[in-house]
């Protein structure tokens, strides 16, 4: 594969790249480190540390990113996480680790002031923790697509959760943020309970989720007959929980003939189970489950994701 780099072709270029990361088979490359994150959309008049930034440049830990009026910028991970900075906003990336033991990739971020929406995102093969600290409070989800505006005056932040659970600590208090809900946080003031976010703001945020592409945590549906057999393993909301852990899996098969002959599951703890749908509890490990899909004529085709579960992920 040859990804072109042309300015013009900066977005496309990342999601080029970061394909290569993900490819099944011969000469596959799998992510073992942590990310690097670049600008790949400027728009306008955007700084780095008061220096102009331009497209392609590398952010690096505890580089400040601002972006004045009418102008904007997109964030790229080589793992996998979006994020872009609306007009009048000033982001501190203060640092991305990788804990290769646990596979983990840790974001962590502060937002001084302004608006940003951020994919929130690595391959099933990786486990994230991406962390955003905004008016004393600390924004973390394990995989999201989500808005964040902080008010600096008001010392108030409002959180957007458009797909996937977004957790907000304040301290004394943790606020957790469904698919669809919003919170505000007021320093000083007890958090108000989510709530459904206003279909405007819902319907803006789809848009630029759209937009921005590249999305980890979108389910396909399931495709017609006709093409080879695939699949892919849906239905995990959160792939890190406590122990003892519940998860629900399903197989989103593609292609072959049409019409499933087996579906086969094995967990990775020695158990396994069969059909479309199925659910296991893990005790704390980290575990690789895989699925085998075969049709009628003996096409088969497989799919893994990881899942960790912890005494405490936070999570």
């Amino acid at each position: 594969m040859i990804c072109s780099t042309k300015k013009v072709l900066s977005v496309s270029a990342f999601i080029c790249m970061l394909s290569l990361f993900l490819q099944i088979g011969k000469g596959a490359v799998y992510a073992e480190d942590a990310s690097t994150v670049r600008a790949t959309r400027v728009d306008g008049a955007v700084t780095r540390n008061g220096v102009p930034l331009k497209e392609g440049d590398i952010i690096e830990r505890d580089e400040k990113i601002a972006t004045k009026a009418n102008s904007a910028v997109v964030l790229t991970w080589s793992n996998g996480s979006i994020v872009e900075l609306y007009p009048e906003t000033t982001l501190i990336l203060n640092g991305i680790i990788f804990e290769s033991d646990r596979k983990l990739e840790k974001s962590l971020l502060v937002l001084e002031k302004g608006r940003i929406f951020a994919k929130a995102q690595v391959p099933e093969h990786l486990f994230s923790h991406f962390e955003l600290s905004a008016g004393g409070a600390a924004i973390m989800t394990q995989g999201a697509e989500f808005a964040v505006k902080y008010e600096e005056t008001e010392k108030k932040t409002t959180i957007w959760s458009i797909l996937g659970t977004v957790i907000a600590d304040t301290g004394v208090q943790r606020v957790r943020i469904e698919d669809g809900g919003q919170a505000v946080l007021k320093t000083g003031t007890k958090p108000e309970n989510p709530a459904p976010m206003p279909d405007k703001i819902k319907e803006a945020l789809n848009k630029t989720s759209k937009r921005l592409g590249g999305s980890l945590l979108i389910e396909e549906d399931t495709g017609s007959a006709g093409r080879a057999l695939s699949v892919k393993i849906g239905g995990v909301k959160n792939r890190r929980g406590n122990t003892p852990y519940a998860v629900k899996f399903k197989a989103l098969t593609r292609g072959g003939s049409g019409k499933i002959k087996a579906i086969n599951w094995s967990f990775g703890d020695g158990e396994s189970a069969a059909g479309r749908e199925v659910g296991h509890t893990f005790t704390q490990g980290v575990y690789v489950v895989i699925v085998q899909v075969e049709d009628e004529n003996g096409q088969k085709a497989t799919a893994q994701i990881n899942i960790s579960v912890e005494a405490d992920c936070g999570c």
